[in-house]
């Protein structure tokens, strides 16, 4: 559920549409990720959990594109052309036809995009929540209480997650760009992947055991830190030796 902008070849994925012109790539961890996610709603045996579990599903994963189409809208604004949107294993990755701009502040612009439509979303889901709570019959509509609900706390988490200093999260491009101010870009790139270990850890402890989902983020962004910070020069502590 996070966005990273990076070049990126296509493969092993599938098309699904387009919007405004940018191809929309269904990767196969996507898949799996869906079983993860509504595995609690499909294996509960009653219908209505069922069809909440499809209906949060399908807003999720319009919420994950509505942030990476914010990462694309953001980059329009500011000359960067993107190229396609990705569902992936993570949530979601916007990638890039034309270099990044080296200014800080588009950079920094481009990363935030996300993260701040999910804040939106999450807004205007609470404002339905409160606007069905005030209308509605709770009983009678249990079913779409709880999507609209779920789909709520999913948009706030989504905003807070993507802040994260860690790679692939938007938060790593966005401190990268600050500490490019005032460091070289490899320097940069090592404090924000040594931090993204300590969030791994974090996520890793906070899953065990039983959070299969969070336990497999944690691995993938656990990997892809440690492969940044091994090309930015390795580990710092190892000139301490």
């Amino acid at each position: 559920m996070s966005s990273r902008v990076q070049e990126s070849n296509v493969g092993g994925q599938f098309e699904i549409g387009r919007i405004a012109r940018i191809p929309i790539l269904i990767d196969f961890s996507f898949i799996l990720l869906i079983v993860l996610w509504g595995q609690s709603y499909f294996t509960s045996g009653n219908a209505q959990m069922m069809s909440a579990g499809i209906i949060i599903i399908i807003g999720l994963a319009i919420s994950i594109l509505i942030h990476e189409f914010a990462h694309a809208a953001a980059g329009h604004l500011f000359g960067v052309r993107a190229s396609h949107v990705e569902l992936n294993g993570l949530g979601g990755l916007c990638y890039w036809a034309s270099p990044m701009r080296r200014e800080v502040w588009p950079r920094i612009a481009i990363a935030l995009a996300g993260p701040f439509s999910n804040l939106v979303l999450w807004w205007l889901f609470d404002a339905l929540l409160g606007f069905l709570r005030a209308n509605g019959d709770l009983r009678s509509n249990a079913l779409l209480f709880h999507a609209v609900g779920m789909l709520s706390i999913a948009n706030w988490y989504l905003f807070l997650f993507n802040l994260l200093p860690a790679y692939p999260l938007d938060g790593s491009s966005a401190l990268e760009a600050l500490l490019n101010t005032v460091l070289p870009n490899w320097r940069s790139r090592q404090i924000v992947a040594c931090l993204g270990l300590i969030v791994m850890a974090g996520l890793f402890y906070y899953a065990f055991p039983s959070n299969i989902w969070m336990l497999l983020l944690a691995l993938l962004m656990g990997l892809q830190n440690w492969q940044v910070l091994q090309a930015s020069g390795g580990p710092p502590w190892q000139r301490w030796k």
